[in-house]
């Protein structure tokens, strides 16, 4: 039962970093459907829709291969007692993916406003 758990929690480092990957190499289509980052800001503006894809490509490359080491190594180290400790593994990635997207918001609210307010002036 070990390595179906093991697969599991390594599934959202795994997916955060093949979709960082595909958005470096080639981001979505501004207002592209389906898997992109989709705010109505990012809908808005096509600079911020670039921003968005490519900060988010990084940081979620780079949180998927720490959180995916991080993940291996817990699960390795506390192989005795996995049965109890793969939630918690897995409810600490969704927390690093949804800090990840609040502070690309954070980042694009910060950037692009700005602008809007320059421009009003």
């Amino acid at each position: 039962m070990y390595p179906f758990y093991f697969v599991v929690v390594m599934l959202a480092p795994a997916a955060m970093l093949i979709v960082g990957l595909v958005w470096k190499i080639s981001p979505p289509p501004y207002q592209a459907k389906g898997l992109a980052y989709s705010t109505e800001l990012t809908r808005e503006n096509p600079e911020a829709w670039a921003a968005a894809h490519r900060h988010c490509a990084r940081l979620w490359m780079r949180t998927g291969i720490i959180s995916g080491g991080a993940s291996a190594f817990l699960m390795v180290l506390f192989k005795e007692n996995y049965s109890t400790f793969w939630m918690w593994l897995i409810v600490g990635q969704m927390v690093l993916f949804c800090v990840s997207v609040f502070m690309i918001d954070l980042l694009l609210k910060n950037t692009f406003k700005n602008d809007e307010k320059d421009n009003d002036l």
